[in-house]
């Protein structure tokens, strides 16, 4: 092989490599411009949380994290059940206008908080509110309700995990019918209640800590949803 081959060879190498160190600086610097956008959609973005002492509770418990995602309107009020969310959605979420609502809640219907209420109806109620904001253009997450090992504040409820689930099911239903998205908190968290919660129901810091990416990635998902 001649001098001026080897040059040539050489020089190709040259420019081969140049252009995969080109391709992976333009990758890296478009994951890097996406990240920033993200974080900007994030950043403008208004999000309301609907719910009970499980919402309420979460900023008391992790204050840092509502202080990083400052798109976060907490509305949770402990020990309501969905018929007196229902009465102030409108007053605590359509006229904030935010972008997305997240809905948790039923865990205080299934509890009797308001007086007997079937499964059907309080998934009804939560229903109602998801329609109600959808009409504001207001994207919707339904959340499932938390597992549960016992509801301590009222004794007489039995197999009130059961009743989660099935609820959750009726949930997961109507979010298919009504095109919100649905959030699992239950998966994730039923095989940890002991590490999670400080009652086998509502979340302590570890718990909170578990919640967090669910709720980011779900929210994120609408973000980057063009509908």
């Amino acid at each position: 092989m001649s001098k001026n081959d080897q040059k040539m060879i050489k020089m190709i190498k040259n420019k081969t490599l140049l252009f995969y160190v080109f391709c992976s600086l333009f990758i890296a610097s478009l994951s890097c411009l996406n990240a920033n956008n993200q974080n900007k959609k994030m950043d403008s973005t208004k999000v309301v949380l609907m719910g009970n002492s499980i919402t309420e509770g979460w900023q008391k418990d992790r204050p840092d994290f509502f202080e990083s995602n400052n798109c976060l309107i907490n509305k949770g009020v402990s020990g309501q059940t969905t018929v007196e969310m229902l009465v102030r959605f409108k007053k605590d979420v359509v006229d904030l206008r935010p972008n997305i609502v997240i809905i948790l809640a039923g865990i205080n219907d299934i509890a009797q908080n308001s007086g007997y209420i079937s499964l059907d109806d309080i998934a009804k109620n939560i229903t109602k509110m998801g329609l109600i904001a959808k009409a504001s253009n207001i994207k919707v997450v339904v959340c499932s309700v938390l597992p549960v090992t016992s509801i301590e504040w009222n004794s007489k409820i039995k197999n009130s995990n059961q009743k989660v689930i099935d609820l959750n099911s009726k949930l997961l239903k109507s979010t298919k019918t009504h095109g919100f998205l649905y959030l699992d908190y239950y998966s994730s968290m039923k095989d940890e209640l002991t590490e999670l919660t400080y009652d086998g129901l509502h979340p302590n810091k570890s718990g909170y800590l578990k919640m967090e990416p669910i709720l980011t990635r779900a929210i994120q998902s609408l973000l980057t949803d063009p509908n």
